[in-house]
């Protein structure tokens, strides 16, 4: 029997990053996958990283980052839309005759 920590580190927070890691426990998207079927000296390892990290994310901070991302996605939509209109009113510049 292994004294290592194989527990899985979800915490149900997971969204990628463009580096292709969880945000709530770090793992990478292999990881994630492939985690019932990895030996446990990989998940001793892969959980040993993770504390060497500093952790996981709570669920708390989790969910509070969520609320926030959505916020800025419709901050961001609304941003376009005004700038689109901004775009509109520039139009073409026409000179006046002389």
């Amino acid at each position: 029997m292994s004294t290592h920590d194989t527990r899985n580190p979800c915490t149900k927070l997971c969204r990628f990053d463009a580096a292709d890691r969880c945000m709530g426990c770090f793992r990478t998207r292999a990881e994630v996958k492939h985690w019932k079927r990895l030996p446990d000296e990989t998940k001793a390892a892969i959980n040993a990283r993770i504390v060497a990290r500093g952790g996981t994310v709570s669920k708390k901070d989790g969910k509070r980052a969520k609320k926030l991302d959505r916020k800025i996605r419709k901050l961001e939509a609304k941003l376009a839309t005004l700038r689109a209109r901004r775009s509109e009113l520039e139009g073409p510049v026409v000179k006046a005759a002389e």
